[in-house]
């Protein structure tokens, strides 16, 4: 009989601390294993947007994404990107970000520096549903974006926004519009900001060429030269390119970015 009342406390025992383990351990593991950073797009929530300023601007719109060791989004007006450093333990840091240079409107470029400030005071992470960024005194939680349907590459007018070269990212002169329309007939034509260009181009999956372009002859001021030079230029080296939403990325060969460009969806 005492034997096998031990037993039977011993049993209930063991599933307690089963259970305990399934209850706790399980999703404490997850919320601090750095992969759960990856393979979302996070939007930081009203509440720590509305933590950050003042007064939130209409339309404000801040997000961040890992992959492949660096972590990158939008902050507000301008894109970023750069290196992190994410541990078991859930500890995080940031080593510093690229920002392009776009200038918005007040309100977005305030809410932009305060959250590219608190960034930089994180030290650790938790990924429960949500992510929580926390560090001394701050806390940003983010919600899972729901991927967004992507607009088609043909028929819609994507208006450039970014150009990458190497580790150097930049964005449109003011003043100036680039844009790339594409027709079903294989033709791309638009603005290089300051003379007409067109050409063709070839599609296959992910992969995109584009045939040596053509363009009119019209002289601009020298910087708004230089911008279209470096854009045909590198219209010429696309071999892919992904669309995300209302962005199209090209890239070159060994996949690195090139041109970054917003769309708009034809009427």
């Amino acid at each position: 009989m005492t034997f096998r009342r031990s037993l039977a406390l011993l049993t209930l025992s063991t599933l307690a601390l089963v259970a305990c383990a399934d209850a706790g351990g399980g999703s404490g593991s997850t919320g601090t294993d750095p992969e759960a950073l990856v393979g979302h797009g996070w939007a930081l929530d009203q509440a720590s947007t509305a933590a950050l300023v003042d007064e939130v601007p209409p339309g404000a719109n801040v997000t961040l994404a890992f992959e492949d060791g660096r972590a990158s989004g939008r902050a507000a007006c301008n894109s970023y990107g750069g290196a992190y450093d994410a541990g078991d333990d859930g500890s995080l840091s940031f080593e510093g970000f690229a920002v392009t240079e776009m200038g918005c409107e007040p309100g977005l470029m305030t809410l932009e520096s305060a959250y590219l400030e608190a960034l930089g005071a994180v030290t650790g992470f938790r990924v429960d549903g949500k992510l929580t960024l926390h560090g001394e005194g701050m806390d940003l939680t983010f919600d899972e974006e729901v991927p967004p349907v992507a607009l088609p590459l043909v028929g819609t007018t994507w208006t450039l926004t970014t150009i990458a070269s190497g580790d150097a990212v930049s964005s449109v002169l003011n003043g100036t519009e680039v844009t790339a329309e594409f027709t079903a007939d294989g033709t791309v034509s638009g603005s290089a900001g300051c003379n007409r260009y067109s050409g063709s181009y070839t599609w296959t999956s992910d992969q995109l060429s584009f045939s040596a372009l053509a363009s009119t002859k019209m002289a601009c001021a020298d910087d708004v030269m230089a911008q279209e030079s470096a854009f045909l230029t590198s219209m010429g080296e696309v071999a892919s390119f992904a669309i995300e939403g209302a962005q199209l990325t090209v890239s070159d060969a060994s996949g690195a970015m090139l041109l970054g460009f917003d769309g708009t969806a034809a009427a």
